[in-house]
This record gives C-alpha cells, structure tokens and sequence, in this order.
C-alpha cells in the first residue's frame, strides 16, 4: 500500500528535534549562591587579655563601634613612664640650647676655645635626638594601646564571635566574622562555553531555593576574569533587597 505524499511529510515534520536557536536553547542555566557584600574575620595584632566584649552573634553593629576591648593596664603604665622620661629629654634639651647660646656668645668675645663650641653643639645635637626619640616611642604606644580596642570596620551583622572575657589572645587570633549585608550578591559558576554570551550588566533571572518558584530579576556586576581546575568561571549578579534572602542560600539563574 502506498503511503500518501501528505502523509509522508507530516511524519517527517513531526520526527525532526526542535528547531536550533529557538528562545529555549538560547537560555543558559547555572546554579550559585547568595554571597555577602564583604566578609571579613576581626583578629588581634597584640597580645592581650579581653576584658569586655560587646557584641553577639547575630548582632547588627556600625562602623568604628568597639566590639571588644583588652586589658591594657600594662601598656598605660608604659605610656605614663614614657611621657615621664620625655619631661626629662625636654628638660635636657633646655639645659643643652642654653649652654650653647652662652658659649656662642663668649665665642664672640673669644672667651671660649672652639673645643667646648664643639662639645656643646654635639651635646645639643644629642638631646634632640633622644628627644624625637622619647616622641616615637610615645607615639608606638600609643597606636599599640589603640589596638587594645577593636573596632568594626564598616556597618555589618555579626556572623560569628571566637571572643570570650578572660581570653588571652596573641597576635592573629580570630575574634568575630563579620558580613556587610547592605548588598546581597548571586555568585554563579558559568562552564566557559557559556561565558562568552554573558556581559556585564546583562539580566537574568534568579530563583533562590529556599523561597519557592518566584523568580528575580538580577544584574551582573563582575565578571571573575579567572577559571578554575574545573574550566569555570565566576559571575556575580546584584540581587533586590528581599525579606528572608541571606548568605549561604542556594539558588539558579537563567540567562536568555
């Protein structure tokens, strides 16, 4: 029995794959995360024992807040012998320009032998120096007696706290994780195959696991110039200030 020629031809029609370059195959799919503006870890550069500590995890705290402080008795007594010794280094300055202008004087009147002209110059010259001395010194405790106080470096949300009262610290150790979550971004993993048609400012659509099928739309703003061993690149999208939408969370975005 012959097949007619219409017939023929709707059965080929329907056996061949859908159109390539159709709307569908153009969108690319990649899985990411919701990443913080900045995240940094707070640490000590001194050692020290904390004495107070003002801050919890969870807590949404400001820029140049102190959040911890150390027990800084040691390093006041310091500052005090300092300053104390830099009275007398004035003192000894005063003392030394004196004797130099009397001796300039009776050199005038060649009262005097250029010998003690020398020896007076170098005492002089040396007092100034232990004097700037004695300054520095002062000046270096108190920038170490400033550490004593750690404070937060821009308005942030308290993601983890290692600090306890009685803690002795050294230099490096951790206090407080901390996240600027005044910007939320989508971090996407892109295969290089795809990279080439994303662009910097390009939308995209973003569903976040954790709330449900209703999509976002998202901007990219940095394009990681960078692959990693498994040929995939980075690309961050601004994400909308949404309720319940935190770090951490799992998300897709599609890119048309």
């Amino acid at each position: 029995m012959r097949i007619p020629v219409f017939v023929m031809c709707a059965l080929v029609i329907a056996m061949l794959p859908p159109q390539l370059g159709g709307a569908e195959s153009q969108s690319r799919i990649v899985t990411g995360d919701v990443i913080a503006n900045r995240a940094v870890t707070l640490a000590t550069r001194i050692m020290g024992r904390i004495t107070t500590v003002h801050a919890e995890e969870g807590d949404t705290v400001k820029a140049g807040q102190v959040i911890v402080e150390l027990d800084d008795a040691e390093y006041q007594a310091k500052l005090r012998s300092a300053e104390a010794a830099l009275e007398r280094m004035q003192v000894e300055l005063a003392h030394r320009k004196r004797i130099k202008g009397r001796l300039a004087k009776l050199a005038k009147k060649n009262a005097t032998s250029e010998e003690a002209m020398d020896e007076a110059e170098y005492t002089y010259q040396v007092a100034q120096s232990n004097l700037k001395a004695g300054q520095a010194e002062i000046d270096g405790i108190k920038a170490t007696l400033a550490e004593t106080r750690i404070k937060v470096p821009f308005d942030a949300v308290i993601i983890r706290k290692f600090a306890e009262i009685g803690l002795v610290t050294q230099p490096g150790d951790a206090l407080y994780q901390i996240q600027d979550q005044s910007l939320l971004k989508f971090r996407a993993r892109v295969k290089e195959g795809d990279l080439a048609h994303i662009k910097l400012n390009d939308q995209a659509r973003i569903t976040i696991t954790a709330m449900g099928d209703e999509a976002v739309s998202a901007r990219v703003i940095t394009i990681i110039p960078a692959g990693d061993e498994r040929h995939t690149f980075i690309v961050e999208l601004e994400l909308p200030k949404q309720p319940g939408l935190y770090p951490g969370m799992f998300g897709k975005a599609v890119f048309n």
